[in-house]
């Protein structure tokens, strides 16, 4: 029997029209259907905000209920039924001990976390009567204790064989350890499971019923209208998530790329299965090159400067080493014989300083932080090999008069970096959209 395996995200819950469309696309075939599911953005702001509250000592547990109820109703239109009201009881709970006692490890926040999921499949269960409810426990989702980024490592494959045809909905950002806790993989993270079940399912494609923040050509708040791109390799596509103008989790690709297994981001406006954009192994390189050019505020520039830093050896491995042991993840790193650049979250960024100027080094003159920045990615295969590519990028910003703090390209045969102020940075966009696409 055929496995198919498709992600639908927390916003499509309680919109008839696309579950509609779902269901009969779905229903066009035989076999087994995975639909897994993120988190309703409502109830994972509720949950958010309730953790909050309970280290503010503004947490309602009344309040808190009569909210996740209110999403129910209002998605489904009916009172919800007995498991929806226990899940929101083992929610509360959950926040009123850790309000008596004061801690908040990892795996409790991965376990509060998780029943906004929990509770999005049980709205989507109410809605959408033929699928049935399959916890990640029941087939055996095994996932590393890395509590907030944990990696999948198996599922019980004996365990869906037995499972009969139908569509079966799993909540989608956390499997169990060893020891029987929950561990979520990461924010948002539900196509990354979709795509180990994909893999391991033995999937001939991973579906994606749309993208929240489609893949196009730029940022829609800057552009208008950007065209959708058609196709992307693995690496494009992981290249453009790390951009919040993309709901696509860095991490999908990973399971996939060795199989070759392809995803496919399908329009919900009809149940046609019309493709909206091909993501695969093939380098498919347009005419210009680029094929998006995307943009973040969310940067910090951790900044190593001095003229022995190229020559003293270790310095990078200590930085990055300790940050690492810090949890702070690296964006990337732009390196010249004089100075070693560290691109890190904005929130990140002074938290580094002070942990980089712990270390002490001999040979690096000045550690600094750069914030009220943005990075600039212009991202497609070829650019290595393409004349010009570069030189029209640096014509379009220095033409007008945009400065450039940092750039960095070379190191990638798909990706360029600039990174400019704040106020320059839809300006920077538009000039390089314009010398590429118009």
């Amino acid at each position: 029997m055929s496995n198919t395996v498709i992600r639908l995200g927390g916003s499509h819950i309680g919109n008839p029209s696309s579950i509609n469309n779902l269901n009969t696309y779905l229903s066009r075939n035989g076999g087994r259907k995975f639909v897994v599911v993120s988190a309703i953005p409502e109830l994972l702001q509720l949950v958010n905000e309730s953790i909050s509250g309970v280290f503010q000592n503004d947490f309602n547990v009344a309040e808190l209920h009569a909210k996740i109820v209110s999403v129910f109703t209002q998605k489904v239109k009916t009172e919800p039924a007995e498991t929806f009201y226990k899940l929101t009881e083992q929610l509360t709970g959950l926040l009123k001990g850790i309000a008596l006692i004061g801690d908040y490890s990892r795996a409790l926040k991965d376990q509060v976390l998780s029943l906004s999921e929990k509770l999005s499949v049980e709205i989507l269960h109410a809605q959408w009567r033929d699928i049935t409810v399959l916890q990640p426990q029941e087939i055996e989702l095994l996932a590393t204790p890395d509590f907030g980024t944990a990696t999948f490592l198996s599922v019980n494959s004996a365990k869906i064989t037995q499972l009969p045809e139908g569509i079966y909905a799993i909540p989608g950002t956390f499997g169990v350890t060893e020891k029987g806790k929950l561990a979520r993989t990461g924010k948002t993270s539900a196509d990354y499971t979709a795509a180990f079940l994909a893999r391991e399912l033995g999937a001939d494609k991973l579906l994606l019923w749309d993208l929240d923040k489609d893949f196009q050509r730029a940022d829609s708040k800057i552009i208008e209208n950007p065209q959708k791109i058609q196709r992307l390799t693995y690496s494009e596509a992981s290249e453009l998530a790390y951009f919040e103008h993309y709901s696509f989790h860095p991490r999908t690709v990973e399971p996939l790329e060795h199989e070759h297994i392809p995803i496919e981001v399908i329009s919900s406006d009809s149940a046609a299965g019309e493709v909206d954009t091909i993501i695969n192994t093939e380098t498919f390189i347009e005419d210009q090159i680029v094929k998006s050019v995307a943009c973040t505020d969310d940067i910090s520039l951790l900044k190593l400067d001095g003229p022995g830093v190229g020559l003293k050896p270790g310095i990078l491995a200590k930085v990055t080493t300790q940050l690492n042991d810090s949890g702070i993840n690296i964006k990337s790193v732009i390196t010249s014989q004089t100075s070693i650049n560290f691109i890190l979250s904005e929130e990140n960024g002074n938290k580094a300083l002070k942990l980089i100027n712990q270390l002490g080094f001999s040979s690096v003159t000045e550690i600094s932080v750069v914030k009220d920045i943005s990075l600039i990615g212009v991202v497609g295969h070829g650019m290595q090999n393409a004349f010009g590519v570069s030189a029209k990028i640096f014509t379009a910003v220095a033409n007008n008069k945009i400065n450039v703090v940092l750039s960095g390209s070379g190191a990638s045969d798909l990706v360029s970096y600039l990174i400019v102020h704040d106020s320059d940075k839809e300006k920077s966009v538009r000039e390089i959209y314009d010398a590429f696409f118009q």
